[in-house]
């Protein structure tokens, strides 16, 4: 067992996801091993459900993304 420390925000977004799990089992099920492409693709598996608002805001933010740099940022 080991002691971690978190800020006030970390722990809220860990604890929104615990439905029932420890904080543990949250951190295994979200986070890949590191290396392997199929821990990776599992844990994007276990990503929560995005809101209907949540994945408007990906969408704007992909849009916002794809725009041309202003000059002088190229």
């Amino acid at each position: 067992m080991k002691t971690i420390s978190l800020t006030e925000s970390a722990c809220q977004r860990l604890a929104s996801c615990r439905e029932g799990r420890t904080f543990s089992q949250v951190i295994e099920r979200m986070i890949p091993l590191k290396g392997t492409i199929e821990a990776a693709f599992e844990a994007v598996g276990n990503l929560p459900d995005l809101s209907a608002k949540d994945l408007d805001e990906l969408e704007k933010a992909m849009n916002a993304a794809r725009q041309p740099l202003p000059a002088g940022w190229s």
